[in-house]
């Protein structure tokens, strides 16, 4: 129920504004009150509401908008018809008229139109096997080829830091320093950070993590937004690349994303924007 409902609300917001809105009387809908079966051939309406046509083509429609062509046209024809017949008591209730619903159905609007022209610039757009190399390789280049595993203590201040520091010098184990010291949520677990890339960090942290050796331990507070950190890396391992065809249509996606980002941007360009 609560999908037919879903469904129900966002059909009668679009009927209405077709029903409403001037540019109806430009057969945009067989579903403007106006309709008349005249204009349908016989063998094409699934019913009638009212005077108001529900064609075959309608039933179509519906079931390509949903993605569910296995829908049963009598389960899509119920729907519609009663969809149909709340928009009717929407008109009679007077809410086809109230502001707040004719400024929901505008963005909603908008918002399909938006989603029309993404559909038809780059829905049929496909790159060519030299392309979708060249943007692997590319990303190959620049993407981390190493993984780090540490640890690290986390402290309010950096006289606090360089304290502890202090005293792992002097032999103090650093996994019970991390328990004891340690205000940051992996402090219970003696620090463990797992094995992570550097970009998962903040941008300070991962520096210090990739000029150390396995072993090292900071001989200095790094300092974040947390607060002072300080660090033993444990281990580093060589990430295996991917092979270009497991990877070839996640690329194919992000040069489409590219192109939908260039694409808006050369819009906001050329337009005349003003903010307040």
């Amino acid at each position: 129920m609560s999908r037919l409902f879903t469904f129900l609300l966002v059909m009668s917001l679009v009927t209405l504004y077709a029903c409403n809105d001037d540019s109806s009387s430009h057969n945009h809908s067989h579903h403007d009150s106006n309709s008349s079966s005249a204009n349908i051939p016989a063998d094409q309406i699934a019913a009638t509401v009212n005077g108001t046509v529900i064609s075959k083509d309608d039933l179509k429609l519906y079931k390509e908008l949903k993605g569910s062509p296995q829908i049963d046209d009598s389960q899509v024809l119920d729907e519609l018809i009663v969809t149909q017949l709340l928009n009717e008591e929407a008109n009679k209730l007077g809410i086809t008229e109230r502001e707040s619903v004719r400024s929901q159905i505008r963005f909603q609007e908008s918002e399909l139109l938006a989603r029309l022209v993404m559909r038809e610039k780059f829905s049929t757009m496909n790159h060519t096997e030299e392309e979708l190399k060249a943007a692997y390789d590319s990303k190959m280049s620049n993407s981390e080829n190493r993984e780090f595993k540490a640890r690290h203590i986390l402290l309010k201040t950096e006289d606090e830091a360089k304290a502890v520091i202090d005293a792992l010098r002097n032999g103090a184990d650093f996994i019970e320093l991390a328990k004891e010291r340690s205000t940051g949520p992996s402090g219970p677990n003696g620090g463990d950070l797992g094995w992570f890339q550097p970009s998962r960090m903040v941008p300070p942290f991962a520096e210090a993590v990739k000029l150390m050796n396995k072993g090292d331990i900071s001989v200095t507070p790094v300092q974040t937004n947390f607060g002072f950190h300080v660090i033993k890396l444990d281990d580093i391992r060589e990430l295996e690349k991917p092979s270009f065809e497991s990877v070839k249509e996640e690329i194919g996606q992000s040069l489409i994303r590219d192109a939908i980002n260039k694409y808006i941007a050369d819009l906001q360009a050329a337009a005349e924007i003003n903010k307040n």
